[in-house]
């Protein structure tokens, strides 16, 4: 079967499940052009500079205070949210927009392990699959039991004296360290459960770091007199998505900001010690 035909086939199955055809349309329209832009940038910003060895796998599960894992669970979650978005907007029912929805954003994010596949730096990780599993099982398991999100992975960063020691891989220029420098990557949840009385729009967050990191792995660091550890965070957080407005325009950038943890008075845990920060982002 054809391509085109295949596409088609998918299409009318899909309308008979409520779908509209002209949504449908729309919306693998949209999702074919954002993946094509996200996985040229991906390409260029991060393995440009690596091709050229035969698809291998690679064991990484001990690098970067596995922090890299943290992120393929984050965005495998949210992608799979944006996708159930789009199908509901397309009028599937709720259970099954978030089971599609979920499948997409597994085969959205872990189609990254072909560029790592290739590279000679790395390899495709069976870890990093495992991480966009959970990020995956994560969202669409709060959806069909609670039938909303009750616990959103954020994120936050902040710039670093670790990237300008390596640049070629923690980035050079704050967007390019946003993706590529662990040491400044926060990954948090923010829990919606009213575990203290705070209004709808307030909760508390618990977030997971790690600090002292030029190269991936431990050994290699402490021969550069650095010594790796994690943090973990206590905070309050925004709920953007109990704040509804009269603007769908509006309502959507909310939706959207929500993916990222608010600066707020944080608590931080380590070896170090207990910090106390003013504001913490």
């Amino acid at each position: 079967m054809r391509l085109k035909e295949a596409i088609s086939v998918f299409i009318q199955r899909l309308s008979k499940s409520g779908l509209t055809i002209t949504r449908l349309k729309g919306v693998l329209a949209f999702s074919l052009g954002v993946y094509s832009l996200l996985m040229l940038a991906l390409g260029y910003a991060w393995y440009s500079q690596q091709w050229g060895s035969s698809f291998h796998f690679f064991d990484d599960a001990a690098e970067w205070k596995q922090m890299d894992k943290f992120a393929h669970f984050f965005w495998a979650f949210q992608v799979s949210a944006v996708a159930t978005r789009l199908l509901t907007w397309a009028q599937l029912d709720s259970k099954r927009a978030a089971r599609a929805g979920t499948l997409l954003g597994f085969l959205f994010v872990s189609s990254i392990e072909i560029f790592d596949g290739f590279s000679e730096d790395y390899g495709a990780s069976i870890f990093d699959v495992l991480a966009n599993a959970g990020g995956c099982i994560a969202f669409v398991a709060q959806r069909l039991i609670w039938k909303k999100i009750m616990i959103w992975p954020k994120f936050s960063f902040h710039p670093t004296s670790f990237a300008p020691l390596r640049p070629a891989m923690l980035g050079d220029g704050l967007l390019a360290e946003i993706l590529k420098d662990y040491n400044g990557q926060t990954f948090w949840y923010s829990a919606n459960f009213k575990i203290i009385p705070l209004p709808s729009w307030l909760t508390l967050a618990v977030g997971v770091g790690a600090e002292g990191m030029v190269y991936s792995r431990d050994s290699e660091n402490e021969l550069m007199n650095l010594s790796p550890y994690r943090k973990y965070f206590l905070s309050f957080d925004l709920n953007l998505s109990n704040v509804q407005t009269s603007s769908k325009i509006l309502n959507s950038l909310l939706r959207i900001s929500n993916i990222i943890k608010f600066p707020a008075p944080t608590i931080e845990f380590s070896t170090h010690g207990v910090r106390f920060h003013p504001i913490y982002f």
